[in-house]
């Protein structure tokens, strides 16, 4: 069973801080009840917007950061390190390691001889550590086109813990991901986006559920399905 969506729009300005506190106190409170906690990351402007704002975040201050394990929503299948999204996302993951997360906590996912390798020995570790029920917390980047992680409309992806592409209709054509399988298997599933070209999708989104040709509105979450918008993508305050 999953939870219903809860949708809330802010203003451009304060959304990003608004996100982010949210994350961070769902994540409180998640490890006052568990031994350990997870976050499924996701690249883009919007996800690393959110990402920026939990680092400079006065909530993170406190939080058991060794207890705290972070997975990577997709990745590039790429040699370049400066292509990766684990790459684009390093301050952030240097912040959280400055409050102490042992670098062994940070997951991303491998580079091996191809997007399939790969994908699959990221499946096989997400089982080996234990979280093959899902994440505590994902946020996830709704694109222009609806599509979120590397899970693009139309697309079969099957249904493992991860998925590959090799024909992606964004550069580079491979890529890996989680499955929306197990995206769907979070207890907790953020839905983001804050850019003005993509508040057509965002329109549509909102008004149909479990849409192939939108990825994004398959994103619901165990206990909490927030999709949270900025003034830029959704007018209308819900």
């Amino acid at each position: 069973m999953l939870a219903d969506r809860q949708i809330e729009v802010w203003k451009e300005e304060v959304f990003g801080p608004a996100v982010a506190s949210e994350i961070l106190l769902d994540t409180h409170r998640i490890l006052e009840r568990e031994k350990s906690a997870s976050w499924l990351v996701s690249g883009g402007r919007d996800g690393e917007k959110v990402a920026r704002s939990i680092a400079s975040s006065p909530l993170l201050e406190g939080l058991c950061l060794s207890s705290l394990h972070i997975f990577f929503a997709d990745e590039r299948f790429s040699h370049d390190p400066s292509l990766l999204n684990v790459s684009q996302l390093s301050p952030f993951l240097d912040v959280l390691k400055g409050w102490g997360m042992p670098s062994e906590n940070i997951h991303p996912f491998p580079q091996l001889g191809s997007a399939e390798e790969g994908a699959k020995a990221y499946e096989e570790e997400i089982i080996d550590l234990g979280f093959s029920k899902g994440c505590s917390v994902s946020w996830l980047s709704c694109g222009p086109d609806g599509h979120v992680a590397s899970l693009f409309p139309g697309k079969t992806h099957g249904s493992g813990l991860t998925a590959w592409e090799n024909d992606s209709p964004k550069p580079p054509a491979s890529r890996m991901s989680v499955s929306m399988g197990f995206i769907q298997s979070s207890l907790e599933v953020f839905l983001v986006a804050a850019q003005k070209e993509k508040r057509e999708i965002v329109e549509k989104a909102v008004r149909i559920w479990g849409d192939p040709l939108i990825p994004a509105t398959f994103c619901q979450g165990r206990e909490k399905s927030a999709w949270r918008f900025s003034s830029l993508t959704l007018a209308q305050t819900f």
